[in-house]
């Protein structure tokens, strides 16, 4: 390595390491209560008991306003919310009034011991039995609260499935001369079109057709939900009109490499596509929503809600210059908000939580991004938020969202899963070019668990950073996500390389990541579980565990990476990408990184002495890697985060140990929507392995096939872990699976086990056995 070399790996490396020295903001320990609030309480009351507790969150924010009491403060001053559901029915505001003081907090807090739950949805109650069909059917009107519009059914834990359709391939765009189209890009003034024509009989006769949604996939990472505005028949084709002008503005991003009517599309929120156990549909012209039970379900006693109120909860300042500050939240749950955009335009198109601006024609590179997918608790324009020990979950868009001039924020000890969206986004697409109050910054998240995002929004990540500066993310189990695990974009590649006050100094550490990309199924691929774009200058990202991918990348250093450092981390499963593209000379550097991937691609990164990453075979990880391995994720007082996510289904890839030979869409087996086709392999017989981790009793186990194909499984049988015999022993022998409905067995008596092997096969013998879903469900002992 020469002299200047060697300069610039220094000096990039004390930038890193100085990021990672800045101080954390302390974490908000929960003091003594100074008020009380409750559901069963009164505003009426004194609010300074458990016995006289206010009724509402607005009631004791006012209370401090008009007494002053956050003034001059002393100590702490914490409302403690008594255990029960908060229903809201508008978002609980806080501005720079609301701060704390000389120090001190203003802490909306759980009473000891004690669950509030702040709910910004409406439980659906009234649930009809559909004459002589399989699904249910419940009034939700406006005039009794329910949102004219929503995205989510939840039943008990399970966010329910919409009504999907097949995938559909299209033969062609139309444009109907007589309705006038948004601009075409100059480059391409001829790609200009109304909708997709697909072949008739790929497209049922829908009803009410605006309540539809066309869900389209392509190239790994553009996913798109376009609102449908008409189908109508022309020949032999029907054609599908698609909402104006954004999807101009997807067809103007190229020239079909991320859109082309000979892409893969699916039909969504179609009354006719309501055919599956576990699927929804909302008609809004009529008020009414439709649940399939799923077998054995009691939606009455589950319970069930669709969301409300767009925004629980908004922090925000009045400007850079008069920031909300000193506030805390801490034991809290949040649940059940709502996104109302997806109600009248387009969604998705970009990349993670990136979304087109209200109008895109006004950006000259014909990119069109200019926003973001909203959080449910907003921070904007504040200063030394606290949000620890809380519950983010069941929500219709992200989690908790950084805007424009959040800074000195703290994020410890969360669980946020259940979501459409990331679970933390910080910062804005738009936020390039901001002041220093202005820039998103010095933030501290750490020991949080991130899960299940993204199963009605594909590009969803766990951790999504914009344009942001000094964001240290340390010690969290991030897993279970549609797209990347952690990803970091800045909005324009070339700009802001350098400056205190820029676009940089991200810490990435000591992090574990698991099944990043959980929709590959579907076709999405081309991500990387830690994922950076763009100029980040004196970031590093170290010590991080990513294991049970399924994207392109593990690790991925993308277009445009400047300035950044890449250490001691391992992989398992998946490749090192360091891309090489627009970016001379090379300043990604990297060094002690491990792989058991052999084809790694490294043309993008300057490797240190210690060479580009060691690629280790057979399970045969030195001590390095392994103590990496052992210290990522979630340190030992926050460990017990990680059991707080309820399950639904023991059987997924987390608990996969091991397995027959099985095609890569094994995780089509768990993923709970039979539209995503089968899990195969080529052999007559197959089996897969489930080690639960813990002792299970009270086991259902459920099946479920379709009739595409004379491989699919026509018979299949559950074994269980015996101890004492030291063996696999069946539960109940091979069983004929003589249906496309779910075939439910539940043991007789219960049988306890810590590992269950789901077996299937194909009396056809004709080589090959498939298999569409299949769920067990038990009662840890």
């Amino acid at each position: 390595m020469n002299i200047r070399r060697r300069a610039a790996v220094a000096a990039v490396a004390a930038l890193a390491l100085a990021a990672c020295l800045v101080p954390a903001a302390p974490a908000h320990t929960a003091g003594p209560c100074t008020f009380y609030v409750s559901p069963s309480g009164s505003d009426g009351n004194a609010g300074t008991s458990t016995d006289r507790p206010w009724a509402t969150l607005e009631k004791a924010r006012d209370h401090i306003r008009q007494h002053r009491l956050n003034k001059e403060m002393r100590a702490d001053l914490a409302v403690c919310l008594r255990g029960g559901r908060y229903t809201r029915t508008a978002t609980f505001n806080l501005n720079e009034t609301d701060s704390g003081s000389n120090g001190f907090k203003v802490a909306y807090q759980a009473y000891p011991g004690e669950t509030p739950v702040i709910d910004g949805g409406k439980a659906v109650t009234g649930w009809k039995q559909v004459t002589d069909r399989p699904y249910l059917v419940a009034d939700v009107p406006e005039s009794a609260g329910y949102a004219d519009y929503f995205r989510q059914l939840y039943v008990g834990d399970r966010r329910a499935q919409q009504a999907m359709g097949k995938g559909i391939v299209g033969n062609g765009f139309f444009d109907e001369a007589s309705i006038p189209n948004p601009p075409a890009n100059p480059e391409r003034p001829t790609r200009s079109y109304d909708g997709v024509q697909f072949p008739a009989g790929s497209v049922p006769a829908y009803t009410n057709v605006r309540d539809i949604r066309l869900l389209h996939i392509a190239i790994g990472f553009k996913i798109d939900y376009f609102p449908v505005v008409d189908i109508s028949t022309s020949g032999a084709d029907k054609r599908v009109r698609l909402a104006q002008p954004h999807f101009q503005a997807r067809l103007n991003r190229d020239d079909g490499f991320s859109l082309d009517y000979d892409d893969t599309f699916y039909v969504l929120n179609a009354f006719e596509e309501l055919d599956s156990p576990g699927e929804w549909y909302l008609n809004r012209a009529t008020n009414k929503v439709y649940y399939y039970p799923r077998t054995g379900e009691d939606v009455n006693q589950a319970g069930a809600y669709v969301p409300v109120v767009e925004t629980l909860v908004n922090v925000a300042g009045s400007s850079p210059s008069a920031k909300a500050s000193a506030i805390a939240f801490d034991g809290i749950t949040f649940e059940h908000g709502n996104w109302l955009l997806p109600r009248d335009r387009f969604i998705g198109g970009s990349q993670a939580e990136a979304q087109y601006a209200d109008d895109p024609f006004k950006d000259p590179n014909q990119d069109g991004y200019g926003g973001e997918v909203p959080g449910q608790i907003k921070l904007t324009n504040s200063r030394g938020i606290t949000f620890t020990n809380n519950t983010v979950r069941k929500m219709g868009s992200g989690g908790l969202q950084l805007l424009t001039g959040a800074e000195d924020v703290t994020v410890t000890g969360n669980l946020f899963h259940n979501l459409t969206a990331a679970g933390l986004i910080v910062g804005r697409w738009m936020d390039v070019h901001v002041s220093g109050a202005q820039r998103t910054k010095n933030v501290r998240i750490s020991n949080n668990v991130v899960t299940d995002t993204g199963d009605d929004f594909f590009p969803a990540t766990g951790i999504s950073l914009m344009n942001t500066y000094n964001v240290a993310v340390t010690h969290n189990l991030v897993y279970d996500t549609a797209y990347s695990g952690f990803h970091q974009r800045k909005a324009e590649e070339t700009s802001l390389l350098d400056g205190v006050d820029g676009i940089g100094r991200t810490t990435f550490s000591h992090n574990e990541v698991h099944n990043a990309t959980s929709k590959v199924s579907w076709g999405v691929h081309d991500s990387g579980a830690v994922y950076s774009f763009g100029s980040w200058p004196g970031s590093a990202i170290s010590h991080n565990y990513v294991h049970h991918g399924t994207s392109t990348a593990n690790f991925y250093s993308d277009n445009q990476s400047h300035q950044t450092r890449w250490d001691y981390n391992v992989g398992l499963g998946g490749r090192f990408d360091f891309s090489p593209r627009y970016r001379r000379p090379l300043s990604v550097y990297a060094s002690h990184n491990y792989t058991d991937f052999t084809d790694n691609w490294l043309n993008g990164a300057v490797f240190d002495s210690d060479g580009p990453p060691h690629v280790v075979t057979d399970g045969a990880w030195p001590a390095e890697a392994r103590t990496i391995m052992n210290q990522a994720g979630l340190e030992p007082a926050y460990a017990g985060l990680r059991w707080r996510v309820p399950r639904v289904n023991l059987a997924d890839y987390s608990t996969v140990s091991q397995r027959s030979a099985w095609d890569s869409g094994l995780g089509k087996l768990w993923d709970g929507v039979a539209e995503s086709g089968e899990a195969s392999s080529n052999t007559n017989e197959s089996w897969v392995q489930f080690d639960l981790g813990a002792d299970y009793d009270r086991f259902a186990f459920t099946i479920q096939q379709d009739s595409c194909c004379t491989w699919m499984a026509t018979d299949w049988k559950v074994q269980r872990w015996s101890a004492s015999q030291n063996g696999w022993i069946d539960i109940f022998p091979y069983q004929a699976i003589s249906t496309t409905a779910p075939v439910v067995y539940r043991p007789p008596a219960d049988v306890a086990t810590t590992g269950i092997r789901l077996y299937v096969r194909n009396s056809n013998q004709n080589g090959k056995v498939g298999v569409q879903e299949f769920s067990a469900t038990g009662v840890r002992k």
